[in-house]
């Protein structure tokens, strides 16, 4: 039985965040796993139907992006569930904060750029910039020596694809100065992380300190609140 890999750990990899948030093609994703039941299937589709306007090349790109951010870890069938709910909603308010949440999971590179650069932001300057990103990378080289192989046309793609990524899940706003923003997080999302965290193992006790909270720059006392409604919540059932 294949292991379920929580989070992306190891090397950068210039390739996850290069095609932004792909927000549509990964909510016509989700509903066509939905009616397919597998990934082969729903990818193939994706491939063949849905994003027939595009080249090959980059059909395949997307379908690669889209399923190494949704599927490749392996994960329980009831976050694919939730995330085909929310691809489902009429506003996609949910299905951005989930995406943004799995996605920095599922990104190593993303997940510690929200960490080390923008979550310092809220204490001053909100504007982020391509030169942001490329600090970063430059930052990032002793325990990520493969940045340093990058070429300048890569990092450029990867830096504007971050923050296009981040702008298209709520986490900043703006078209070429962008600024960050407190992403709105649905009640039924802040509850798939809890659920989320407690499976991947993490003690109740730990829950509302974990760093994941961060990627919706959340505050340690607004996990401390949603932790505890949704305990009482469960021990009341």
């Amino acid at each position: 039985m294949q292991q379920t890999t929580w989070r992306m750990v190891g090397s950068y990899l210039p390739t996850m965040a290069s095609k932004a948030a792909l927000l549509e093609e990964t909510r016509l994703f989700l509903l066509t796993y939905e009616q397919k039941k597998q990934v082969v299937l729903t990818k193939q589709t994706l491939m063949r139907d849905i994003l027939a306007q595009r080249s090959r090349k980059t059909r395949t790109l997307i379908a690669e992006i889209i399923s190494s951010r949704l599927v490749r870890w392996n994960p329980p069938d009831w976050v694919l569930q939730d995330l085909i709910a929310f691809a489902k909603e009429s506003n996609l308010d949910a299905l951005r904060a989930a995406l943004l949440l799995h996605v920095a999971r599922q990104d190593h590179l993303l997940y510690d750029f929200v960490q080390e650069v923008i979550v310092p932001r809220l204490q001053g300057d909100r504007r982020i910039v391509v030169a942001d990103v490329q600090t970063f990378f430059d930052q990032s080289q002793k325990a990520h020596p493969e940045v340093g192989h990058w070429s300048f046309e890569t990092r450029l793609r990867l830096a504007r694809g971050v923050l296009a990524t981040l702008r298209d899940y709520g986490l900043l706003k703006g078209a070429v100065n962008k600024d960050l923003v407190y992403p709105t997080i649905p009640e039924h999302v802040v509850t798939h992380l809890i659920r989320l965290l407690l499976a991947e193992g993490i003690p109740e006790t730990q829950i509302a300190d974990h760093p994941d909270w961060h990627i919706w720059l959340w505050s340690a006392s607004q996990a401390q609140a949603a932790v505890a409604r949704f305990l009482k919540q469960e021990h009341s059932t």
